[in-house]
């Protein structure tokens, strides 16, 4: 009966560190979810304005880097002709995310990328990829991609 007793203490103790690192995991996890949601939610923000083409709020809610490396009127033209010829949005539904630290041509940061696959008016089946960055507390967009 000692033994037996002896032997659940000492598997207790032995399991203890795996207990804490799944703690540890599961609120990584939990992190990692709320920023991803957090980012998507930015995300989507932005794409209801450049849905609606108003382009002028798309750019003002870009992160001031971009801001200051192109006009508000090379951004209002750029979109106009990226986005026109799809037509309106009939669908968009979310892929998913991945967080990175690096992105090419940029200096090392918090970037979340966030992918949906979208459905236009004039093209069934696209994706769009919006990249987003950290700025002072707030998720700001960085790149946007429409394949």
């Amino acid at each position: 009966m000692r033994r037996a007793l002896l032997l659940l203490i000492c598997l207790g103790i032995a399991l203890l560190p795996g207990c804490a690192m799944h703690r540890s995991m599961t609120k990584s996890l939990a992190e990692k979810r709320s920023r991803e949601k957090e980012v998507r939610v930015a995300a989507e923000e932005w794409l209801g304005l450049i849905d609606a083409a108003n382009y002028t709020a798309a750019y003002a809610a870009e992160s001031s880097r971009l801001r200051a490396a192109t006009t508000q009127e090379q951004f209002v033209r750029s979109m106009e002709g990226r986005r026109q010829p799809f037509g309106g949005v009939l669908s968009r539904k979310f892929i998913g995310a991945a967080f990175t630290r690096k992105l090419t041509g940029a200096p090392d940061g918090h970037y979340e990328s966030i992918l949906f696959r979208t459905a236009f008016a004039h093209k069934s089946v696209a994706a769009e990829r919006v990249i987003l960055s950290q700025e002072s507390g707030v998720w700001r967009v960085v790149d946007y991609r429409l394949y």
